[in-house]
């Protein structure tokens, strides 16, 4: 791999790494708000099973999504660490930087780690069909599997456009 090439691959891992812990930070700070202005919602509109059914979804979303978030900034949070050092300590011995790119494989790990969070998301809003009431208060949990699948997409298009290319 050219220097060029192998200055393209470190910028784009730096980004996608930097780009999804950004996505992370803004998903948990989000539904830990969400957690709270749904409970209100619930409060207000939701009564028996309804309530009986939003409360079993806030076990997830508090108990599973959250955990999960948390475990995955923490995990990328490493990926990043171990990158900087490696690019550091590696600096002058450029092949080796290229294996390491390619050991780390840092967008397989963040790609997998989305899809475990999609498939949490999934599984709350699964609860959505038991009435319109709780369909409208998780609403967001739709929006932010959207964001959560885009992010999955944007990763490989950005991966692939920069090494399909070298």
């Amino acid at each position: 791999m050219k220097k060029s090439e192998m200055l393209t691959a470190i910028l784009v891992q730096d980004r996608l790494i930097r780009l999804n812990l950004s996505l992370l930070e803004g998903l948990l700070s989000e539904i830990k708000a969400d957690i709270e202005e749904s409970k209100i919602l619930a409060d207000a509109c939701l009564d028996g099973k309804e309530m009986e059914t939003y409360e079993k979804a806030m076990l997830v979303i508090e108990g599973n999504l959250l955990l999960k978030i948390s475990e995955m900034l923490e995990h990328v949070y490493d990926l990043y660490e171990i990158f900087n050092f490696d690019i550091t300590f590696l600096a002058s011995v450029p092949e080796e930087i290229e294996r390491e790119i390619e050991r780390l494989d840092a967008l397989n790990s963040i790609n997998t780690k989305l899809e475990l969070i999609l498939s949490v998301i999934d599984e709350l809003l699964l609860f959505e069909g038991e009435s319109e009431k709780l369909k409208a208060i998780l609403t967001p949990f739709r929006v932010y599997r959207e964001v959560i699948e885009h992010s999955i997409s944007f990763n490989k298009k950005v991966w692939d456009l920069v090494f399909q290319s070298s």
